[in-house]
């Protein structure tokens, strides 16, 4: 199961429907109306089967996630950051990335009962900034950047380069999503200024990747697999 933002390109989505069965969000009307939809903000993944959804949109998720275990968030989320960034987390390994003032307490509850490791960084939009592959982190902030840079394969990369309609910018984790093991972007990465870069780094680690668009990098929240 993919799960993207309803307001995604079609284009994109109907390349996506070819590799799996695609589940459309539910816009959160308490977030911003260009992130109300993004996925990466709403319903994201955990173990196995269960996922955690916001709270607002539980019936919605419930009834289309048959055969997952879907959790209702504690926290209601709000318009104003740090207000909409309580599932925002990234999940890579055994490590969970956030800025862990604000995670969701059932999310916190949840790995630490597993025994992730927690990485506190300062950018609360943590899953929106981080690509996450099989083997490779990417992102465009200082701060996860050196946070990480000892523990992964992570790249840094120029910031303000990723298209969000309704925003100055968006960003590049927000602009991927890995499915059945293929790293894929919603743009062509050779788009970005670093893009020569990325498909370097990308290419050294074994990662295989793949572009949805032929257009620039666009932040749709992420595209999750379930």
């Amino acid at each position: 199961m993919i799960v993207v933002d309803k307001k995604i390109n079609k284009e994109i989505l109907c390349k996506l429907k070819l590799l799996d069965e695609v589940l459309l969000t539910a816009e959160n009307n308490n977030l911003q109306r260009p992130i109300n939809s993004h996925p990466d903000m709403l319903v994201r993944a955990l173990e196995d089967k269960d996922v955690i959804v916001d709270r607002e949109n539980y019936q919605y998720y419930k009834s289309a996630l048959q055969g997952y275990n879907v959790i209702k968030s504690d926290t209601t989320l709000r318009a104003k950051y740090p207000g909409d960034i309580a599932l925002n987390f990234c999940k890579f390994k055994n490590h969970i990335i956030h800025n862990l003032k604000y995670t969701d307490k059932k999310v916190l509850e949840y790995y630490s009962k597993r025994n992730y490791e927690f990485v506190d960084v300062k950018q609360g939009y943590t899953k929106c900034n981080i690509v996450v592959g099989e083997n490779t982190l990417i992102t465009s902030d200082r701060d996860i950047y050196d946070k990480l840079k000892g523990i992964f394969n992570i790249l840094l990369i120029r910031h303000k380069e990723v298209i969000l309609e309704g925003y100055e910018y968006g960003f590049i984790g927000g602009a991927s999503g890995i499915i059945k093991g293929v790293l894929y972007f919603t743009g062509d990465i050779k788009k970005h200024s670093n893009g020569q870069k990325i498909a370097e780094f990308l290419n050294a680690h074994g990662e295989k990747y793949k572009m949805l668009s032929t257009g620039k990098l666009t932040d749709y929240g992420s595209v999750l697999e379930l």
